[in-house]
């Protein structure tokens, strides 16, 4: 096999966790039965590229693994391979540069290093050291490369799997923090407010403003307490795993079993393609109108209606309750306000159609193809 080595550098993307350990301990000792091998060692390209660090081993003393954490990216056979010039078999002589004569040099003779090719790139080797020296036959030579290829795809997926799983987090958290902001921040805000004006009302002596602003503070932080019980019990309890479709039949059974309303519920959508965040959005916005059908509206009959309009998904919702006086929020109350920041985040609209004692209709729409906004 020629030494010649293809002297490009790598993309050094391959970043494996320790869940990696198990796969690796199990894939090298059945290739080390196979070929008669003593110890191996799995290494992958560091972020720089300059390196070739060590992410798993069989059968390596502590001390060679330690010493063995990263070797350069050009040394000896490792550094052939690594390059993307195929197998490559030689002595130990760099590997006894590093680590002395001990493992290397009286228990293994010589390695033999296969490169890990994940759709045609190179992004680490394998090694597998042997007691003596030994030629390693053509047919058993073709199986490693084919092992290395698949050692190689195995990580990867370990990879990308970690990097799922670490978006899915920060959604989360994102999530979390977007929930506190709507349900919790803005009523601890008035209260705040509320809280200098009591200040005021009690130095001046004014007892009909002292009373205002106490109740105020009261109501403000029942409100809040409210809300962190919500939150405490939405975490627990995320979105449905079968999706807004499930999550919405699941409200409309809990909501007529609740309540006692009679609720039509017609659904036209075979299917929401929706990023997670979308879908949460849109539920939380439909379970607060109908909470706010339950509580607010002396309604006998509901109805929610899910379709598609020109170009938007559109939620309607509406009830032959006592309607609504006055559409606009008033001071301290934030439900309608924080429904439409809800909207916006999907890139839609709140649209609320009422008069007293004819009832209440609430539309929600946003467009159905988009980018997921940050």
């Amino acid at each position: 096999m020629s030494a010649a080595a293809k002297e490009s550098v790598p993309e050094p993307t391959l970043s494996v966790g320790d869940e990696c350990s198990t796969l690796i301990e199990g894939f090298l000792g059945t290739i080390a039965k196979m070929t008669g091998a003593i110890a191996g060692a799995v290494r992958v390209h560091s972020p720089d590229g300059k390196e070739l660090r060590l992410v798993g081993s069989f059968g390596l003393p502590p001390d060679v693994i330690e010493c063995e954490d990263a070797v350069n990216r050009n040394c000896g056979a490792c550094g052939i391979a690594a390059r993307g010039s195929g197998n490559c078999s030689s002595g130990v002589e760099a590997c006894m540069l590093r680590n002395g004569r001990g493992f290397f040099g009286k228990t293994c003779k010589c390695m033999i290093a296969v490169p890990l090719e994940v759709r045609g790139k190179t992004t680490g080797i394998f090694n597998l050291f042997f007691a003596s020296a030994q030629a390693i036959p053509e047919e058993t030579e073709k199986n490693l490369r084919s092992f290395g290829e698949l050692l190689g795809t195995a990580l990867e997926n370990s990879m990308r799997s970690r990097e799922i799983r670490r978006m899915g987090l920060m959604t989360e958290r994102r999530l979390m923090a977007n929930e506190i902001h709507d349900s919790l921040a803005q009523t601890l805000v008035y209260a705040r407010m509320r809280m200098s004006l009591l200040c005021e009302a009690i130095k001046s002596g004014n007892e009909n403003l002292t009373g205002k602003y106490a109740s105020d503070i009261n109501e403000a932080l029942a409100s809040s307490q409210g809300a962190v019980r919500e939150l405490i019990t939405h975490f627990r309890s995320p979105m449905d795993p079968l999706g807004l479709q499930h999550a919405l039949r699941e409200l409309v059974d809990e909501f007529k079993e609740r309540t006692g309303i009679a609720l039509d519920y017609t659904n036209r959508i075979s299917d929401f393609m929706l990023p997670i965040e979308y879908e949460l959005q849109a539920f939380h916005i439909v379970r607060e109108v109908l909470a706010n059908v339950a509580m607010h509206s002396r309604a006998t009959r509901a109805s929610l209606a899910v379709g598609c309009h020109d170009g938007c998904y559109l939620f309607t919702i509406e009830d032959n309750g006592s309607g609504i006086p006055d559409i606009a929020p008033s001071e301290g109350h934030y439900g309608l306000t924080i429904m439409r920041e809800r909207a916006m985040r999907l890139g839609g609209k709140i649209e609320v159609e009422s008069a007293k004692g004819l009832g209440t209709k609430v539309m929600l729409s946003f467009p159905i193809t988009q980018e997921v906004m940050q």
